[in-house]
């Protein structure tokens, strides 16, 4: 079973991008700079300590250099402390069981601080390790595992720079385009069901999917980030081609845009919840207005599928096909709402234009996201 599971994680990994193949380059990333830091330690001195060298590779290798980075500082610096708890006790007073339990202490503590994330349980390790060694009583072999992390990690930093992954902003496309996707199927399926009346209104399935969109942002936005560790401190960046406008600030406005007119659209799928359920005194809507309404979702959707297809959040120069569906689909609210306004039905006219300006908002943080983009 596991053999199986094995051999299918290297087909995929083969067959192309994704997380097995991100896994085995870590992988093999690491396999290198560990033997790296081994036979640079073996040549630097002949010490007792070299195995803290690979070791200390192995814990620094991460998928992006900005990463790996940021670890290793954090990883000897707590590498130092520990050492420094053990020699400070192991130099004075010596080693004796008690002041072994006061080093671990001592380090437990000064661990907890949030300046070293995970790697703060690294302090008591080295400490408890140097001291119950032996070598917290001399300082020569305190020295010897300090010099030991640095070339493991210089091994690991090094080994990141040479086979730094590819500068490529497809992940965070793909998270973008997944976002901007989730909200047109929505705003399809409902103009769907209004065309069709009170038989085609399925509104606690829109209330559902209108809130799972919450989920659906948070993993676009991290896929932006984790595209933002992969370009930073990235020497590959220098080869990107030159022609290329976009950022990851243009997707972060669009994931920004996105996210506040699924709040609009939430807004409306709650209201045509209430009307529906008669959970509140909101009279109900005529077939009439759901079929008119039903409409206005069509030009919101055109809209929708413009970013798709144009790619907006690919490049600052914003497709012209977006400009003329965000004009189109205002133009269709402005008529909807002249119209309103002439029937004079007072008892449902507070509630139908509450959810022309719902629409109205969402078009405009749409357009928002246009101008953002333009000037990002």
């Amino acid at each position: 079973m596991v053999g199986e599971h094995l051999v299918e994680g290297l087909r995929r990994a083969v067959r192309g991008r994704g997380r097995e193949r991100e896994r085995v380059v870590l992988i093999l990333r690491s396999v290198i700079a560990s033997t790296l830091a081994w036979a640079v330690a073996a040549l630097v001195m002949d010490s007792s300590q070299v195995a803290f060298a690979p070791f200390s590779a192995l814990l620094v290798v991460r998928p992006s250099v900005y990463r790996s980075v940021l670890d290793s500082s954090r990883y000897v610096a707590a590498v130092f402390l520990g050492v420094l708890a053990a020699g400070a006790a192991g130099l004075t007073v010596g080693v004796h069981l008690w002041a072994f339990a006061l080093v671990v202490l001592v380090a437990l503590v000064v661990g907890q601080a949030s300046l070293f994330r995970e790697q703060g349980r690294q302090i008591p390790v080295v400490a408890a390790f140097a001291f119950a060694g032996g070598t917290a009583a001399s300082v020569e072999p305190l020295g010897e595992i300090l010099i030991m992390v640095c070339v493991g990690s210089a091994s690991a930093l090094l080994t990141q720079l040479v086979l730094a992954p590819s500068v490529r902003f497809r992940d965070a496309e793909d998270a973008v385009r997944g976002f901007a996707d989730s909200l047109a199927y929505l705003v399809d399926e409902m103009a769907d069901g209004l065309r069709e009346g009170r038989e085609g209104l399925d509104t606690r399935r829109w209330v559902r999917i209108a809130q799972s969109l919450t989920a659906t942002r948070e993993n676009a936005r991290a896929a932006v980030e984790r595209q933002d560790e992969r370009v930073r401190f990235n020497p590959r960046r220098v080869l990107m081609r030159s022609g290329s406008t976009v950022s990851l600030r243009t997707y972060r406005e669009w994931i920004n845009a996105l996210d506040r007119a699924s709040w609009h659209l939430r807004s409306i799928t709650s209201t045509f919840d209430a009307l529906e359920r008669g959970t509140s005194r909101l009279p109900a809507q005529s077939e009439d207005f759901l079929r008119v309404y039903g409409g206005l979702l069509d030009a919101v959707s055109d809209v929708l599928w413009t970013l798709h297809e144009g790619r907006a959040w690919e490049s600052v120069q914003v497709p012209q096909d977006l400009s003329q569906r965000l004009e189109l689909a205002q133009n269709a609210v402005d008529r909807c709402r002249e119209d309103l306004e002439s029937g004079g039905d007072g008892g449902t006219w507070h509630v139908r234009g509450s959810m022309l300006t719902d629409v109205e908002r969402l078009l405009q943080e749409l357009q928002e996201g246009r101008s953002g983009a333009e000037q990002g």
